[in-house]
């Protein structure tokens, strides 16, 4: 696969879960601050490109899975420890392994070889 076609497709995958994530935020906060919208859809945008391009020999949807929940560990951290919100950390758990599965599975069907048709 050339590098214009990683890109594009890591670029796809990062774009998906960033849309979901923006919609999301609208449609369950409105009254959300403009950066923490931003910064939700940048997070998620480089969590799909970074996973789609990252190659360490397990399936992608083993890495997809195992990535987003390490790197959302700082979030983790700041809305339920230090926000007290201890009651906070299972939806972001359950939304953290949703986004994951969804670019994991992207990432696999995306990097299926192409069949060539006669």
């Amino acid at each position: 696969m050339n590098n214009t076609l990683k890109i594009r497709n890591a670029f796809i995958v990062g774009a998906v879960p960033a849309v979901l994530e923006g919609i999301l935020i609208f449609l369950a906060d409105p009254e959300a601050s403009n950066w923490i919208v931003i910064q939700s859809i940048f997070f998620w945008f480089t969590c799909g490109f970074v996973v789609y391009l990252v190659n360490i020999g397990y399936r992608k949807i083993l890495v997809s899975l195992l990535l987003t929940v390490f790197l959302n560990i700082p979030w983790f951290i700041a809305l339920t420890v230090v926000a007290n919100q201890p009651d906070h950390l299972i939806p972001l758990l359950v939304a953290s392994i949703i986004m994951g599965t969804l670019i994991g599975l992207l990432s696999a069907w995306l990097n299926k070889p192409m069949q060539k048709s006669n």
